[in-house]
């Protein structure tokens, strides 16, 4: 299904409206999650609105709730979101931090009650564009689905990282990743469009190699592999284990006790972001000289037979915006049909004439 961008965003917000969430929120939720379908990152985009109106219904997810600092000093911040939407306590992390970056040159903050924190390049971007280095970590409060290094079974989330940084006379160099070896919301794609996953992406429960998606969703739930596969993984298993300290630890809070307990965990992200201000040091204009002039040295490397040119971090999701936001975002059928369904149970008007199948695959998700 190929659908333009103001539509998606439309029709997105126009479910989230209808399942109680405020217009301001709907919207900050569906420009982030559009923005993800925009550049690629389609496991980050509107795949994720069916988990997150089973959140609201769960009582995991509350909208409409206040996000507050409720600990601060010159340069950090402990924001609570009270168990609002990731993306609304994102931005709201940002606003923070970039205030306090701009007047203390850096600063810093850890998030408690978010839920699940979407395209977390989003915030980083968003501070660079603002003349900002940013650094961004986050962890899951569940012990799936990475399994550490060496290990047969899960105790870590995805635990993605984002950097960002402006340059001059161009868009901001930013990367996003998560230090399993793929995103799980990958998986999720792939399981959607009917798709084998590469081997070396996820393991089946007992711990063996697997290509297909249901292997990892299945109970007994199986785990993926960290950043680096199956010869480089305890750089990312390690990796995955400081974003835990960065965000979950330094938030005075833990997730394992929930699980042995069998309680639910006191959020679905644990969120660690960073400012830092150029002007503190040699000033943000020379700064910003110095990432375009190294960006051009570094995509000066001849390519290697078969590319077409050397990409910064960042680039090849802005060449993904530019296409698609002329052409439109492609979606798995199994998604837009998903999406209309949802629409057409909570009355939308636009899905209402709509026809979809009474089967196909279903929406997955860990844990």
């Amino acid at each position: 299904m190929l659908i333009k961008k103001e539509k998606l965003f439309e029709y997105g917000t126009d479910i989230f409206l209808k399942a109680g969430v405020c217009r301001q929120e709907a919207e900050i939720v569906m420009d982030e999650l559009v923005t993800a379908n925009l550049y690629g990152v389609d496991s980050h985009g509107v795949i994720r609105i069916p988990q997150y109106l089973e959140e609201i219904e769960n009582g995991n997810i509350v909208p409409n709730t206040p996000v507050e600092v409720v600990r601060e000093t010159d340069t950090t911040a402990v924001i609570d979101g009270n168990h609002n939407f990731g993306q609304v306590v994102g931005r709201k992390m940002v606003e923070v931090v970039a205030e306090k970056a701009k007047r203390s040159m850096t600063a810093c903050a850890v998030s408690l009650h978010a839920y699940h924190a979407g395209r977390i390049g989003a915030w980083v971007e968003g501070l660079a564009k603002q003349g900002l280095i940013g650094l961004c970590a986050v962890a899951a409060y569940h012990s799936g689905p990475l399994a550490p290094w060496g290990a047969a079974e899960a105790r870590l989330g995805t635990n993605p990282i984002a950097f960002a940084a402006p340059r001059k006379g161009a868009k901001p160099v930013f990367l996003d990743f998560s230090t399993t070896v793929v995103a799980e919301g990958k998986v999720r794609t792939y399981l959607q469009e009917g798709k084998q996953v590469p081997l070396g992406w996820i393991r089946d429960a007992e711990g063996n190699d697997t290509t297909d998606p249901m292997d990892f969703y299945r109970e007994p739930q199986g785990t993926m592999l960290p950043l680096g596969g199956i010869s480089g993984g305890a750089k990312g298993s390690g990796l995955s284990i400081m974003t835990d300290l960065l965000s979950i630890a330094l938030a005075n809070t833990e997730y394992w006790t929930c699980i042995k307990d069998n309680r639910p965990p006191e959020a679905e992200s644990g969120i660690f972001l960073l400012a830092i201000n150029p002007d503190g040091f040699f000033g943000r204009e020379a700064f910003e000289a110095q990432c375009a002039a190294h960006g051009a040295f570094f995509k000066s490397a001849r390519p290697l037979p078969g590319v077409r040119e050397v990409l910064l971090p960042g680039e090849f999701e802005y060449s993904f915006e530019k296409v698609r936001s002329e052409k439109g975002i492609e979606l798995p059928e199994a998604t837009w049909l998903g999406l209309v369904q949802i629409a057409q149970r909570l009355g939308c008007g636009w899905a209402k004439d709509l026809e979809t199948p009474e089967e196909q695959n279903p929406f997955m998700r860990y844990y």
